[in-house]
């Protein structure tokens, strides 16, 4: 395997040589995570920033510290939040998207942290005018709450900006109990009018418009919007399209399937050829000026948890999620061989000409698991997606020690990879980083990270967030609020140790899975209570 892997590496190698080098982007806006950097259809912004999680124009932080009590250093503002969530922001110009749930969009300014709108997207106002006007009670019962819904989330704007103003909490370390009670309310009733409208519509149509309950442990917002520079798209596992201008204003709303597997669906859209693909266990793609469906079929997988990745064959734009199911997004049509990576979990990522994609869920040391190297076929009309070779691991039986019971992902992979200057860095859930020689896959270290993930089978993830290069670093991070930066490299060198502390029930840190975001000398963090602008 060696040799084989050597061979097919140096076939492979001019499109690993220089990746994360300052190469300049196709619209001449400058690097990715510059603050000249703007989106375009070429080059949009959404989940990992272009799907690689590089950010070569950035020149990030690299200490900050935020204590339970509210003290805090090097961070510029941090912004509390309508709602949970996993997804990621994006930055697009002077102003910061992100998910929320159920299914909301909320935009936030750049400069000081102030939430400028909330937008809801109720599944009914994604349902075609014919399928609207055969059920009465969507004009009658429905319709009338939306405008209920948009004033509450104006509410809810008002109470969370002055929360931003006076600061979280007061002298003694403790919410301020008249905002709190204000949020609350505030809160309270955006959430009962949500509730009004999945009743009626769950009234109408229960296998319609019925909702997973494990979906909830996550939620239904994870997916990371994604914008042209134009344009901002989310998908939402309610099977909720939306496309809004960067203003607020809503340019169209569409709905098909949604749902997905046992702990939700996390699937991330791409943008290509002018249209905007999701996928839930059925993938679609609509224009995305017009929200005309260009294409649907049924794609279904094992697991839901990865986010989609595109990529060209032959100058054809191919669309694809984690479980290797390819779609030529110019007619909808599935390419090659189906089910490539097997039962997967983390979202490839594409350099030149190769897929690096964890094929099946590995645990421990599953020797037909682990990440492997796949070769693109030259054209969309013929071939399969075949193996070169793997990155070898293995770890030792008392290295990253758990409970298997209580922690039993200590060596599985959610983190999706990450490649800088032909070295491929991977985290386990458990804190396990490993880096790989691309051209080879030979092991160039393994390290027990000085990290503390909380695993649990159901509803705690460990390392989820993927490794995250910025400028001259590398990012890793727990879900309990600590990021590692280190110098990328063939030998482990931290140069910063950084903890946001936030509390959820005075006992436990709240869980945070989403990846960061660089522009220019800041990083956008996101945690189930706040969107923290990391920097100056």
């Amino acid at each position: 395997m060696a040799a084989r892997a050597g061979s097919i590496g140096l076939v492979l190698a001019v499109s690993f040589m220089g990746i994360g080098a300052l190469a300049a982007t196709p619209n001449g806006s400058g690097l990715l995570g510059s603050e000249q950097f703007k989106p375009s259809p070429e080059q949009p912004m959404g989940w990992r920033g272009d799907g690689t999680g590089r950010y070569p124009g950035a020149t990030p932080p690299v200490m900050w510290e935020k204590k339970a009590d509210g003290s805090s250093k090097g961070i510029a503002w941090m912004t509390p939040l309508p709602n949970i969530g996993v997804s990621s922001p994006i930055v697009v110009g002077d102003k910061i998207y992100l998910t929320s749930e159920v299914a909301d969009l909320v935009c936030i300014d750049k400069a000081g942290g102030k939430i400028l709108w909330i937008r809801s997207n109720a599944e009914f106002e994604g349902l075609s005018d014919a399928e609207r006007a055969a059920e009465p009670a969507i004009a009658s019962t429905l319709a009338p709450l939306m405008p209920q819904l948009a004033a509450a989330n104006a509410e809810v704007v008002e109470i969370l900006n002055a929360q931003l103003a006076t600061g979280p909490v007061d002298a003694a370390g403790k919410p301020d109990a008249a905002i709190a009670r204000k949020k609350d309310a505030a809160m309270n009733n955006k959430k009962a009018i949500e509730k009004k409208i999945l009743d009626a519509q769950t009234a109408i149509d229960k296998k319609k418009f019925g909702r997973y309950w494990g979906q909830a442990v996550f939620g239904f917002s994870g997916p990371t919007a994604i914008s042209d520079g134009k344009h901002v798209c989310a998908f939402f596992t309610t099977g909720v399209t939306a496309c809004y201008d960067l203003e607020g204003s809503r340019k169209w709303i569409a709905r098909g399937a949604g749902g997905g597997s046992e702990h939700g669906n996390f699937a991330s859209p791409v943008m290509c050829d002018g249209k905007v693909v999701v996928w839930a266990n059925e993938m679609r793609a609509y224009d995305v000026a017009t929200g005309a469906l260009a294409w649907s079929h049924t794609a279904k997988a094992f697991n839901t948890y990865g986010s989609m990745v595109r990529f060209r064959s032959g100058g054809e734009w191919v669309a694809c999620f984690q479980w290797g199911f390819f779609t030529r997004v110019s007619d909808g049509q599935p390419v090659w061989d189906q089910g490539a990576f097997g039962d997967s979990v983390t979202t490839p990522i594409v350099e030149g000409n190769a897929i690096l994609a964890m094929a099946g869920y590995p645990k421990f040391n599953e020797k037909n698991k682990g990440l492997k190297v796949f070769k693109i076929p030259p054209n969309t009309r013929t071939g399969k997606v075949a193996l070169a070779y793997d990155l070898k691991l293995e770890w030792a039986d008392d290295e990253i020690p758990a409970d298997k019971q209580k922690a039993p992902f200590d060596r599985g992979y959610v983190a999706s990879p990450l490649m800088v200057d032909g070295l491929v860095y991977q985290v386990t859930q458990g804190g396990g980083l490993s880096v790989n020689d691309a051209t080879t896959g030979e092991l160039v270290y393994k390290k027990v990270l000085a990290l503390k993930p909380r695993t649990h089978y159901w509803d705690w993830s460990g390392c989820s967030a993927s490794p995250t290069a910025a400028g001259k670093y590398v990012y890793l991070m727990d879900n309990q609020g600590t990021t590692l930066v280190i110098e990328p490299g063939r030998a482990y060198k931290e140069v910063g140790r950084n903890v946001i502390e936030e509390l959820r029930n005075g006992k436990d840190q709240a869980q945070t899975n989403a990846n960061p975001v660089f522009e220019g000398s800041r990083m956008y963090y996101r945690t189930p209570g706040y969107l923290y602008c990391v920097g100056k």
